[in-house]
């Protein structure tokens, strides 16, 4: 019916050159839509072995906690002698080092020998003691003692063991870091004379230059504090590098301790896949 409509309006030579002009005119549309359906194909294709080569990296530690990195502090331990009830002193020196990592998910777990701690009430060197380190993808760090006996494998298989291990109790603090700031029990945070959990007492930046392995710079650098009524202890921190000093002092009998770093050795990075480090 249109044909018949479109050859009485139209003459013949006229109808000719109107049905070509639709023809090209579709080819035209059709080949318009196949190359732009080939270029989102190839973008995609792209983006999508981009992604496979270039991952994205992981969020950055506050701890620099690869397996060989290693801490040297110096210092001195404070105690009272009983035989002469007078102050006796020791210097001291500590190495932490990074034995292990474990990699989880949304945490990674750093085995630790040796902890400014182990020097609290100790009357000269002591061995250095394992300690467990973990921060989350929210960027919190923890802090666990270990017994010499503790059983890595529940690491990997008991969960209400990492439950524990990722206990407010245990937490140390969680950054970014500011003035002010509480970690701990939410009972202990909620206190108004900021005792029984960790402080951010100061911050202020400062330059490095008295430490083997850090270039000399000037760093932001946070005090943590922990305050109770028979002792108090602060950690002078910086992000990226860790622990810069320790101290511990007891409000009765005598037992102070006073570390400072002098030798910072970050291992070589590893990759991030999931499982253990040694």
């Amino acid at each position: 019916m249109i044909m018949r409509l479109l050859l009485k309006v139209f003459s013949p030579s006229a109808f000719a050159v109107l049905t070509l002009t639709l023809v090209l005119l579709t080819s035209f549309t059709d080949t318009v839509i196949l190359r732009a359906s080939e270029e989102s194909a190839r973008r995609t294709a792209t983006a999508k072995s981009s992604n496979r080569s270039n991952p994205q990296p992981q969020s950055q530690l506050f701890f620099p906690l690869t397996p060989g990195t290693w801490w040297l502090y110096r210092g001195t331990v404070t105690w009272t002698d009983q035989q002469t009830e007078k102050d006796a002193h020791a210097d001291v020196t500590l190495k932490m080092t990074v034995e292990k990592v474990i990699r989880k998910p949304e945490f990674l777990i750093a085995v630790l020998s040796g902890f400014p701690r182990d020097l609290d009430w100790a009357t000269g060197e002591v061995a250095a003691m394992p300690w467990l380190l973990i921060e989350t993808s929210r960027h919190e760090v923890f802090l666990n003692p270990l017994p010499p006996d503790f059983d890595y494998a529940k690491l990997d298989k008991d969960a209400a063991s990492l439950d524990k291990l990722l206990a407010e109790d245990n937490l140390l603090f969680r950054w970014p870091l500011k003035q002010g700031m509480k970690f701990g029990d939410a009972e202990s945070v909620r206190r108004d004379d900021g005792h029984y959990c960790w402080v951010v007492a100061t911050q202020e930046t400062k330059k490095l230059g008295d430490i083997q392995g850090v270039a000399a710079k000037s760093a932001e650098v946070f005090q943590l504090q922990y305050v109770t009524n028979p002792d108090d202890t602060e950690m002078e921190i910086s992000p990226g590098i860790g622990i810069l000093n320790y101290q511990y002092h007891h409000h009765g009998t005598v037992a102070e301790t006073d570390l400072t770093l002098v030798e910072f050795h970050p291992a070589p990075p590893t990759p991030p896949n999931s499982g253990v480090t040694p």
